[in-house]
């Protein structure tokens, strides 16, 4: 049976088509419009933060103790807790019943990808300095100093890092018990494209945010690749889930600059200095140059009042709250033509 709409509801509905269309054309169409119209920008102080989001992969020196025997258990440190070489860490009561002997280790998926592993310790005493954790992901001996220029970057994609709690009431022999990672220097392994490894260098100082805070790290090496580029960054700064985190998302800040505030499309260059266009008292445009101190793809922050040019030489610019003009081409355009034909008449 077929349903023949209302006028109310047809109505209703045509209603709530404009509405939507009205919604589209402010969000979508009008700053746009807007934009077109506004011919000047009105220069204020300002931050741009130029960063770059990725994967990061712990690179770290890392100990994991398995069970010489198996027994009761005991914790003498809290995960998290740095401790020095020879520090105790567990204790383990030995069982002196044999129901345990034919009890398989549990962890194998774990254990299995450690078989080789130099950091393979039996001792219940740190075998070395660093902060205690009571999780393994099986890839300690992957992820190491000596194999980080090494590392597949599909091979890494590829993989599920998922730790294994260590912590309970007895162990079997042969099982993980807790492990240890130096945390005196640490590596963040990661991949950027060409236009992101343009702004590294080896030494520069930059800032990682991770999920649980942000670290100083610097740029340790910087390695080109059939897809994109390899980068490795040196850490010796404290980071709360450092001994259990392997992989996490993370924000590269390598720069964050204070000045005044500009549109890209706002600078032109004329005879080879960057510059803006500038609204007098009258209402006519000036170039007057910038110096700009970084950029990203839609705004640039520059220095205000002067600046030192590459001659040693001192150059007055912008001041904040110059308006500036939006589209310049123009302008710019009639300004060459007329220092050009000034050059004709001499």
């Amino acid at each position: 049976m077929k349903t023949k709409l209302t006028t109310k509801r047809k109505k209703a509905i045509s209603v709530y088509i404009i509405l939507l269309l009205l919604l589209f054309v402010i969000v979508e169409v009008l700053p746009k419009v807007t934009d077109i119209f506004e011919t000047t920008q009105t220069l204020e102080p300002g931050d741009l933060i130029i960063s770059y989001d990725t994967k990061g992969y712990f690179i770290k020196d890392e100990s994991v103790c398995i069970a010489s025997g198996s027994g009761k258990i005991r914790y003498y440190e809290e995960e998290g807790t740095a401790v020095k070489k020879g520090n105790a860490v567990v204790s383990i009561e030995k069982e002196t019943s044999d129901s345990d002997k034919d009890k398989q280790p549990r962890f194998s998926e774990y254990t299995e990808r450690l078989k080789g592993f130099d950091g393979i310790s039996n001792k219940y005493d740190a075998p070395i300095s660093g902060v205690v954790c009571y999780c393994i992901d099986g890839y300690e001996d992957y992820f190491t100093f000596d194999n980080m220029e090494k590392i597949k970057r599909e091979t890494v994609e590829s993989l599920s890092f998922k730790p294994a709690d260590l912590k309970r009431d007895s162990v079997i022999k042969g099982e993980p018990v807790y492990k240890i990672s130096a945390d005196d220097k640490w590596y963040i392994l990661c991949w950027v494209d060409e236009e992101t490894a343009e702004s590294y260098y080896e030494g520069r100082d930059v800032t990682i945010e991770l999920p649980d805070g942000d670290v100083k790290a610097e740029v340790y090496k910087v390695i080109e690749e059939d897809k994109g580029f390899r980068v490795l960054f040196y850490l010796d700064v404290y980071y709360e889930t450092f001994a259990r985190s392997r992989a996490e998302d993370m924000n590269i800040v390598i720069s964050d600059n204070a000045g005044l505030i500009v549109k890209n499309k706002c600078i032109v260059e004329k005879n080879g200095q960057k510059g803006v266009y500038v609204k007098d008292k009258n209402g006519d445009y000036s170039f007057k140059p910038v110096s700009i101190i970084a950029s990203d793809d839609k705004e640039s922050v520059i220095r205000d009042t002067t600046f030192i040019n590459d001659e040693g030489q001192q150059v007055y610019t912008v001041n904040v709250y110059d308006e500036v003009l939006k589209h310049p081409q123009g302008v710019l355009e009639k300004d060459l033509k007329d220092d050009k034909e000034e050059e004709e008449k001499e």
